[in-house]
């Protein structure tokens, strides 16, 4: 791992003059002709650097772990009691990880919060062994185990990661989400993925054994029942104490980052005047586009990446966000945005000023930034833009088949044509996955295009009337499905035509008959079921 120590003290360097370039770009002009100008600079980078040191509060409550709410356990015997414990004393159990979910999505009300810790961290390596002609890593790795670092739990480091430890012995996942933060079972029961129709999580997973209902261990294997139900589950089967992985070698990703006038970039349109997006999902190994809508911008950042195993000098992927004084000029920023939309009908000036204000974000450089780095620092291309704090961005997400990527292009540039607060203050993500084997995976049998909406979670304002602007159009459009970890409509909303609730979810999921029932046999009592999910789910509460 010597690869790993850059010269990091150059790197902070770089990042900090980058950020009082777009200080003096961005911020400072709105502040020069105040009386305490001088003082902005100084002040804002103490500013920053107090709240990364404690960074423990944002809108809705503390983010890190309160040990007093949460219970540890260390071991599968530990799940099996704490199991017994909830059916015994008629308590809804749930599992924390990195709260990368919605809140709703992860906590009881009234109930028992399990931290997975200890052995249920380990990352065990089992075997190497040539198959098919290539050489495979077995591992098993405990549910509670962080891909990467959490920022937010003392107990987290990179050492003691997923990611870290398999590299160190060459092998590696093949696709990760655009950061690393989250636990390797919130990652799986949530359907989360990276960008790439070539790879997918699903793919390296082997065995996933789990703690259910009735507190029995199972372990679920591949062209199983159990397999297709449990693999995207959202904890509503069980917790998941370990998994087994068959990972492939990987050495480093290559690619570059570039910004686009829209016409230019992937999303805008070919000779045939039609959108190259889906033409770019399939093209590139990992592809990742922020596309910013206002109508002053209209700019595409693009991230491309694809597979190494050259040995070269190293060339991180830097973010200008990754540095705190950039990202809080950032916030700044976003925060004079959300104070225009905030008002009932902002003048074509101020969309107009909105726009200025967010151009520096993707200014039209002229060569593409180049990066080599080691995979599992490359991939989670977010991972150091401070999205726990300073950056934190919520969101639905909204996968839509691939066929339809020409639909859902159109639909999204006449939103944002007539309606400008759809735009907001800030980007459109826009992905793709590819197809899994898991019943409620939003990717089942079918690769997806995503697309998320950020909402900055500062803003002032409803973040589901800004979320409902893209369910009304793309729900519409079938076999659109929902990222279950994130905003999904309230049961019984109206999305354009489409009525989200049981009905909508069974048209979606085929499956979803078959794993309602194969959950009601691994949880007869409803010891992992919420209201929030009941709601969703449209189930009963069992009968006394």
């Amino acid at each position: 791992m010597a690869e790993a120590n850059h010269n990091e003290s150059a790197l902070e360097a770089d990042r900090a003059s980058e950020a009082k370039a777009f200080f003096g770009k961005v911020v400072a002009p709105f502040f020069n002709h105040s009386s305490g100008s001088y003082l902005l600079d100084p002040m804002i980078e103490h500013l920053m650097n107090d709240a990364q040191a404690k960074h423990s509060v944002i809108p809705g409550g503390p983010t890190v772990p309160i040990e007093c709410d949460r219970t540890p356990v260390s071991t599968t015997e530990d799940v099996i009691n704490a199991v017994k414990r909830a059916k015994r004393e008629k308590k809804v159990l749930r599992v924390v990880g990195s709260e990368h979910s919605v809140k709703a999505a992860i906590f009881p009300k009234d109930g028992i919060t399990l931290v997975l810790r200890n052995d249920l961290r380990k990352v065990e390596i089992l075997k190497t062994t040539v198959e098919e002609g290539k050489k495979w890593l077995y591992c098993r790795i405990g549910g509670g185990c962080y891909l990467g670092k959490d920022p937010l739990d003392p107990h987290s480091n990179l050492q003691n990661s997923a990611c870290y430890q398999v590299a160190a012995h060459g092998y590696g996942f093949p696709e990760l989400g655009g950061i690393i933060q989250q636990s390797i079972g919130g990652f799986i029961l949530t359907g989360s993925a990276g960008g790439s129709l070539e790879h997918s999580f699903a793919d390296v997973i082997r065995e996933i054994e789990f703690v259910d209902g009735n507190a029995q261990v199972q372990t679920a294997k591949p062209g199983t029942d159990l397999w297709c139900a449990v693999g995207v589950s959202m904890g509503l089967f069980g917790v998941i104490t370990r998994v087994t992985f068959r990972l492939p070698p990987m050495k480093y990703i290559k690619g570059s980052e570039s910004n686009h006038k829209f016409v230019e970039s992937m999303l805008g349109p070919n000779e045939k005047g039609q959108s190259k997006l889906k033409q770019s999902l399939e093209n590139n190994e990992y592809m990742r586009v922020n596309w910013f809508p206002q109508k002053e911008v209209m700019r595409v950042q693009e991230w491309v990446g694809q597979q190494s195993f050259k040995k070269k000098n190293l060339v991180p992927y830097n973010s200008i966000l990754s540095n705190i004084l950039a990202a809080g000029m950032a916030a700044i920023v976003l925060s004079v945005c959300n104070f225009i939309l905030q008002k009932k009908d902002p003048t074509e000036l101020e969309y107009d000023l909105i726009g200025l204000m967010l151009s520096p974000f993707v200014p039209l450089k002229g060569k593409p930034t180049k990066f080599y780095d080691i995979w599992y620092r490359a991939l989670p291309m977010d991972n150091e833009a401070h999205v726990d704090t300073i950056i934190r961005v919520d969101f639905t997400e909204i996968w839509v088949p691939i066929g339809h990527c020409q639909t859902v292009m159109d639909k999204l540039q006449k939103l944002f044509s007539e309606n400008q607060k759809a735009a907001n203050n800030f980007a459109t993500e826009i992905y793709g996955a590819k197809s899994s084997p898991f019943w409620l995976s939003m990717s089942y049998q079918t690769d997806m295009v995503r697309v998320d909406p950020y909402w900055w979670a500062y803003n002032l304002g409803d973040a589901r009337m800004f979320f409902s602007y893209f369910w009304d159009i793309l729900l519409d459009i079938p076999g659109t499905r929902l990222h279950w970890g994130k905003y999904l409509p309230k049961p019984g909303q109206k999305c354009g035509n489409t009525t989200f609730n049981a009905d909508y979810l069974k048209s979606v999921y085929p499956k979803m008959n078959d794993w309602l029932k194969l959950r009601e046999q691994h949880d007869p009592d409803q010891v992992f079921m919420t209201e929030y999910w009941r709601g969703i789910l449209d189930i009963k509460p069992k009968t006394q």
